[in-house]
């Protein structure tokens, strides 16, 4: 045993001192010129050292350097820069005065996808023979990073500047290991900020990079992320996404994802989506839900059930949303770029505190239109459909709509949108609408056209028209008792609205309520935005009178005008009794008077011919 300790210490001696002696007599500064030269060969890129090249020898041998920087072609800003670079080397090829370099570690660096960093190249070229620049070969230039079998960049900062914004991804950490098989296995984390809001994500993929020159396949296995900030959720919005992906290569080059899976908060979405990379790239998606709540994803709070005034949505931490007649927040010039076919269909969508079932989404961008061929759900014990045409041609967008509902709840749904519940039933609705602008304040200011609607077993609260005219009428004349109906609603069987939507003014030009004690038509209009209505009715009674019953029974016949007016929420009434009965009384004592004098001029003449 002692024997072996000692020639196992003498041989790691000798390792030890071999390789000391392999690393003093080999200048890691040799390689430089080599290295540089490879990348250009390989890449077209210019790679830079500053300063000189050192061993290091634990845990790994590796070549320690100074501040690098690699650009690309007539570029005028590094696309990378660092205060060093580890390259960790293999040992036996150095006895030889070769390198072959295992892994790649950069620490700090700074890479920039910006239009100075990208490549350009001269218009005063030289010219091949031919007809064409030289160039080299696209396999040569795609292959050379398969030649490493590790990278790792760690804790660094990624700019990247579009034509409209630029944004800096930040703690950075990028891992990229390949097998024998040019499979790459890909681990890239980090975080982005961007207008007080913060991305935190963690990505691992394993990429086929096999058939480069045709396509790159693989699957996303993780992609693990955190949205938090101003204008979202109090907690956030996190999730996770895995895919199978495929980017082709081509006359027309394709990219897809398959069997995606998307996870955020309490939603989930799966399906496919795929992107054709013309001049103007198309788009398809196809995506099922079981449930996606739009509120828990958007920040947006229920109702208040205790509320009667419309309110704001609740978001907490939320920066102000600017609403109004400024209209060029329209603007969808967007989607001038990209043409789309969407089709979602949703189990269970949460939105404003509904729950809507068997939602089908279908659209299709096409410029100059976003056309929702189908909108429809069910929710509230009915169903709805809503298609729309937003045309962007021009800022502001200009919207067509045609809402239908069959048989929905009503309370339910004005509780959503923080509308005031003075009215309840069961509401079927036909409308023809168009305007600028898609959201709540283009809606009530700025949307227009007719308007048709009816409810059942309507509940008007806060104002009993049938007691509040037989009230009147019994101060007036002590023939006609108080009405024995003190509730504070009205109700009738059937309600039926029609009209014409102007710009936040509801005209309405015909209204009619039916019931076994009160029949009611009218007209009049409705500001939305100012919450005010003012209409004039004519209310017939034809149950619960109490009294005189030949005062009854004209009553029962009569006509009896109305007018009610103001907000929504304190209604008021004009109705002058007095002047209604003594305009019938006049008519009767007319009509007593003809009737007398009808009958004493019948008498007087019988009288003079009985004394002939």
């Amino acid at each position: 045993m002692k024997r072996f300790l000692t020639t196992l210490i003498i041989l790691l001696v000798v390792i030890v001192a071999g390789l000391t002696t392999l690393v003093m007599l080999v200048n890691p500064n040799d390689f430089r010129h080599y290295i540089v030269e490879q990348v250009d060969k390989k890449s077209g890129y210019q790679l830079e050292f500053n300063g000189d090249m050192r061993w290091h020898v634990w845990p790994t041998l590796s070549i320690i350097t100074g501040p690098i920087s690699l650009t690309a072609p007539n570029a005028t800003t590094p696309v990378l820069s660092a205060e060093n670079m580890r390259l960790d080397v293999e040992l036996w090829p150095l006895i030889s005065h070769k390198l072959s370099v295992e892994q790649i570690v950069i620490d700090g660096a700074v890479i920039r996808k910006t239009p100075e960093s990208e490549p350009k190249i001269h218009t005063n070229a030289p010219v091949a023979p031919g007809g064409t620049a030289p160039s080299s070969s696209p396999t040569e230039k795609t292959n050379w990073l398969l030649d490493i079998e590790k990278i790792n960049i760690s804790n660094s900062l990624v700019i990247w500047q579009t034509a409209k914004d630029e944004f800096n991804l930040r703690n950075i950490n990028l891992s990229l290991k390949k097998s024998d098989k040019k499979q790459i296995a890909a681990k890239f984390s980090g975080n982005l900020n961007k207008n007080q809001q913060e991305l935190i994500f963690d990505t691992r993929a394993d990429i086929d990079l096999s058939n480069i020159n045709q396509k790159i396949s693989g699957k996303l296995t993780q992609f693990d992320y955190k949205l938090s900030g101003v204008d979202l959720p109090e907690n956030g919005i996190e999730g996770q996404i895995t895919s199978d992906f495929l980017y082709s290569k081509g006359k027309i080059e394709n990219a897809s994802l398959s069997n995606l899976l998307i996870k955020a908060n309490e939603s989930s979405l799966t399906g496919n989506i795929s992107i054709q990379l013309t001049d103007i790239p198309k788009v398809a998606i196809e995506l099922v839900s079981d449930k996606l709540d739009l509120d828990n994803l958007l920040g947006t709070a229920a109702a208040d059930s205790n509320s009667t005034a419309e309110t704001n949505n609740n978001r907490i931490g939320v920066k102000p949303v600017i609403s109004g007649s400024n209209t060029q927040q329209y603007d969808l010039s967007g989607l001038q770029s990209f043409t789309a076919d969407i089709n979602l269909a949703i189990n269970h969508l949460v939105y404003r505190g509904m729950t809507v079932t068997d939602v089908v989404f279908e659209a299709q961008n096409q410029a100059p239109r976003f056309s929702v061929a189908k909108l429809q759900g069910k929710a509230f014990g009915g169903d709805f459909s809503l298609p729309v045409t937003l045309n962007y041609r021009s800022t502001p967008a200009y919207v067509s709509a045609k809402p239908k509902f069959n048989h929905i709840d009503l309370t339910p749904l004005l509780k959503a949108f923080n509308m005031p519940q003075k009215i309840s039933g069961i509401i079927s609705l036909n409308a023809t609408l168009s305007g600028i602008g898609y959201d709540d304040y283009a809606v009530k200011n700025q949307w227009q056209g007719p308007v048709s609607f009816e409810l059942r077993n309507a509940k008007l609260q806060g104002l009993n028209i049938p007691q509040l005219i037989q009230q009147s009428v019994s101060r007036v004349t002590n023939k006609i008792n108080a009405p024995v109906n003190t509730g504070n609603y009205t109700e009738v069987d059937l309600f039926k609205v029609a009209g014409i939507l102007n710009k936040g003014n509801l005209n309405i030009s015909s209204m009619q309520a039916t019931s076994a004690l009160v029949n009611i038509n009218g007209q009049g209009n409705m500001n939305i935005p100012n919450e005010t209505i003012d209409v004039n009715l004519g209310v017939n009674i034809a149950n619960g009178w109490g009294g005189d019953s030949r005062l009854v029974k004209q009553l029962q016949e009569m006509t009896i005008p109305l007018r009610i007016y103001g907000s929504w929420y304190s209604l008021q009434y004009q109705l002058d009794v007095e002047k209604l009965l003594r305009n019938e009384l006049r008519t009767q004592a007319k009509e007593a008077i003809g009737n007398f004098l009808k009958k004493e001029e019948n008498k007087g003449l019988n009288d003079l011919l009985n004394a002939l």
